[in-house]
């Protein structure tokens, strides 16, 4: 009998890790969210934006090292409700989001005459739930990107090829050339040791595109 109840108790600990993988890979990031404030403002002097998402911190760091490699302006898509620190009520707010379609207000914007002037627009984010999250729709629809070059950058849990959330980037760019084939794709626990790596693709890319 103490034999079956440790067999139980056993299969039950894997199932509740199995189910805690795959929800993680779905989601993407860390298990902790870090602070929802703003990049500081735009210089206006730069023909390159580095727009990102970040809640654990993955995307922010990439998005400044692209910064940095490019001149690129650099700017935060701030949700105006924060999604908080703790992982699983904001997994649970991001997939409410996706499958209701509901974008979040955002609490920062450019201005449309700041907007014209970007050829290039680096885009990142974290993959969750095999999709973009909310916020980057919210900002990708926000304004009229027409005519610009838009390069995808994001980090994952295991959708290394983005899942779903490269296309929905062509789908939501009306009128963009989405560079989809050269979008940088870097695992969560990966990135804070990448930085050779995103910065030689960034300036490959901006190579590419000038």
């Amino acid at each position: 009998m103490k034999k079956k109840r440790f067999i139980i108790i056993a299969v039950a600990v894997l199932l509740v890790i199995a189910a805690a993988v795959i929800c993680f890979k779905m989601f993407g990031g860390s298990h902790t969210g870090i602070d929802n404030n703003p990049e500081s403002k735009l210089s206006n002097d730069s023909k390159v934006l580095v727009a990102y998402f970040s809640w654990s911190g993955n995307g922010q760091q990439m998005a400044r090292w692209i910064s940095e490699e490019t001149g690129g302006d650099l700017f935060r898509i701030v949700p105006a409700e924060p999604y908080g620190k703790d992982f699983d009520s904001c997994a649970d707010r991001a997939k409410n989001e996706l499958d209701n379609g509901i974008r979040p207000e955002l609490s920062e914007h450019i201005e449309k005459q700041a907007m014209e002037q970007y050829d290039v627009i680096y885009i990142g984010f974290p993959v969750w739930w095999y999709d973009l999250p909310m916020p980057v729709w919210s900002f990708l629809e926000e304004y009229d990107l027409s005519g610009k070059t838009v390069i995808p950058f994001f980090s994952h849990n295991g959708s290394s090829n983005g899942a779903g959330s490269v296309s929905r980037i062509s789908e939501l760019a009306k009128g963009a050339e989405v560079l989809t084939e050269d979008a940088l794709s870097i695992p969560g626990r990966s990135v804070s040791g990448s930085e050779k790596e995103v910065k030689e693709w960034a300036a490959e890319r901006l190579k590419e595109n000038q």
